[in-house]
């Protein structure tokens, strides 16, 4: 129900990675529920126009905040644009990927990408998961991957970066849960976004409603989700049938068929 979830939950969410696939698709659900939203993203204009389109459908309040999660102290900034705001759901969504061969991507690019799927949730869990133990309740999603469960050839710093994610929400999820405070790792596969563009629709392609309802719907329910049952029976198969070598010699040979530029071999300057 609308007001259970904010009973929980409060009446603010922050989500990042706002501005484009399933942070827009958070942004939309969590709006729905009645929440008011502190939209976060690189890409200010993209969020202006989304958060005219839920003040209006909606009927919320929005508040944009245009930030670099790889800049370092890049939360002090974010932390005092909405220091009188009451937050109590964090969606930590905002990500990147570099697929192909190990070399595919520059070595600025790849520590881009570190410091954007692991360093930068973790200092906002950090940071808001003080408050929501100090008030007794709110709620963290975390966007891993189904690539966190096995290793992944051709998404290999993309994959070990969701596997870091994943670890540390269902730790999170066991200390936390005796605070009153729900957290949860939504752990997709390929999904319709700007990550998966020029991607031919198919079976493994989700599209994103789908996927977020599906993180929305368990929050304080389990560590972490899996949407989809194509998804779900990957897992399975890697983690239970396949020792992790077995895993990885069948996912890298998936992964050369599905990604155009797993065969490319070149690397980057």
């Amino acid at each position: 129900m609308k007001n259970d979830f904010i009973e929980k939950y409060g009446t603010w969410a922050l989500i990042t990675g706002a501005s484009s696939g399933l942070g827009v698709e958070f942004a939309h659900q969590l709006a729905a529920k009645g929440l008011n939203l502190i939209l976060v993203a690189r890409r200010k204009h993209l969020l202006d126009e989304l958060a005219l389109q839920l003040v209006e459908k909606y009927k919320i309040q929005c508040q944009v905040v245009e930030a670099d999660l790889t800049l370092d102290n890049f939360q002090h900034t974010l932390m005092n644009a909405i220091a009188d705001i009451d937050v109590g759901l964090l969606v930590n969504n905002a990500g990147m990927n570099c697929e192909g061969q190990f070399y595919r991507g520059s070595l600025d690019r790849n520590l881009q990408m570190l410091e954007l799927n692991t360093r930068a949730p973790y200092i906002l869990a950090y940071e808001f998961g003080k408050k929501f133990i100090e008030r007794g309740r709110g709620g963290i999603i975390f966007t891993s991957s189904i690539s966190a469960f096995n290793a992944h050839p051709f998404l290999s710093h993309y994959a070990a970066t969701k596997a870091y994610i994943l670890s540390l929400a269902e730790s999170m999820n066991y200390e936390f849960k005796e605070k009153n405070v729900d957290v949860i790792a939504l752990c997709p596969g390929m999904t319709k976004s700007e990550m998966t563009k020029g991607m031919k629709d198919g079976p493994l392609l989700m599209e994103a409603a789908p996927v977020v309802k599906t993180a929305i719907d368990n929050l304080g329910k389990t560590a972490y989700v899996i949407p989809g049952f194509i998804n779900k029976t990957q897992v399975f198969f890697n983690s239970r049938i396949l020792n992790r070598s077995g895993a990885t010699h069948f996912t890298g040979a998936l992964l050369k068929k599905v990604l155009p530029a797993a065969n490319k071999k070149k690397p980057s300057k």
